[in-house]
């Protein structure tokens, strides 16, 4: 056998096993579904105040990580205001359906184009606010469990998972940043902390990271008041500080690629944590669970669109049509 065709057959895996993680889970949950108890949760929801909470919810966050996309395109590539920044999100929110990774090529050819930008400068970039939204993540998780501390929410394991996402999370990213920047040298880990799609962990201060952090923290802040708002909607009575912790929980399970676009993995655990906090009898709980997740997720993908839709031009567009052919990022 060739060496091309392992490549062409580990190509098609990473296509095909996210579709194959997509069917099974979704299959799962279809198949464990009350659909009179989702179709009751349903009926007992006011449309109108669904949809207010989606479309605020969504208006608030895009603006949100928009700024935080002109900011840190302004301090890694070059000047990125909150106009410019706003097409640039909003081509992501379209590439996002597809793939994550195209999500990323998209914003930083955008800025190729436009602005005659280093591609790999700018996906740098990019890829330095992601490991920052990890971080804040574990910032608001430990904030969460210490909060919760002596309430019995979690199972041991689940705790013991959940403290050591926030010890790995935030001594990780610490450690991975003061290895960059000081060009401490390991073996083989160093060259590739010398590519240009790391070098923003280089050249970032101590300010930038606790800026950018205390940013994204108020962007996953709005993205929870919002999920809070949904919950109770369904008659889900959950407080606030038990969702600092199970909202970065299910944010990384999320990321996990075992499907396209996270669908499924979430909405089983969300089960899990959520109906113990459910009015009502418990035998229809995991259906409000399922009348939820299914109806924040479209919404909020349905307004996602809408309003991105509302930033994008034809050069957009046309990013749009390129990145969205690209099924990973290259190649350094």
């Amino acid at each position: 056998m060739s060496a091309r065709q392992p490549g062409k057959l580990g190509k098609t895996l990473r296509k095909v096993l996210p579709w194959a993680g997509t069917v099974l889970l979704l299959g799962y949950l279809a198949w464990t579904t009350d659909i009179d108890a989702v179709g009751h949760a349903l009926s007992e929801v006011s449309i109108l105040a669904a949809l207010a909470v989606a479309f605020a919810g969504t208006m608030l966050t895009f603006l949100a990580d928009s700024y935080c996309v002109g900011r840190v395109f302004s301090r890694f590539v070059l000047p990125v205001g909150f106009r410019e920044a706003l097409p640039i999100k909003a081509t992501s929110y379209f590439l996002n359906i597809l793939n994550y990774n195209a999500a990323l090529v998209g914003m930083a050819f955008y800025l190729q184009r436009s602005r005659k930008a280093p591609f790999w400068k700018s996906l740098g970039a990019l890829f330095f606010l992601n490991l920052v939204d990890i971080h804040a993540l574990c910032v608001l998780l430990l904030i969460g469990l210490l909060t919760n501390l002596g309430a019995e929410f979690l199972s041991a394991g689940e705790l013991t998972v959940a403290w050591g996402a926030v010890a790995g999370g935030i001594g990780g990213f610490w450690l991975l940043l003061v290895t960059c920047r000081f060009d401490i040298r390991l073996p083989v880990i160093s060259r590739v902390l010398r590519l240009d799609l790391l070098r923003p962990l280089a050249e970032a201060k101590v300010g930038d990271v606790l800026v950018l952090t205390a940013l994204r923290m108020l962007f996953l802040l709005l993205y929870i008041g919002s999920q809070y708002l949904f919950l109770r909607l369904f008659g889900v009575e959950i407080p606030v500080v038990r969702l600092l912790v199970y909202m970065p929980l299910l944010t990384f399970i999320q990321i996990i690629p075992i499907s396209v676009s996270g669908l499924g993995a979430p909405q089983l655990v969300m089960r899990h944590f959520y109906r113990s906090y459910v009015k009502g009898p418990a035998s229809g709980t995991d259906g409000v669970i399922d009348a939820f997740s299914t109806t924040s997720i479209f919404g909020f993908v349905m307004f996602r669109v809408l309003v991105a839709y509302l930033f994008l031009g034809e050069f957009s567009r046309e990013v749009i049509e390129r990145a969205g052919k690209e099924e990973a990022v290259p190649g350094a």
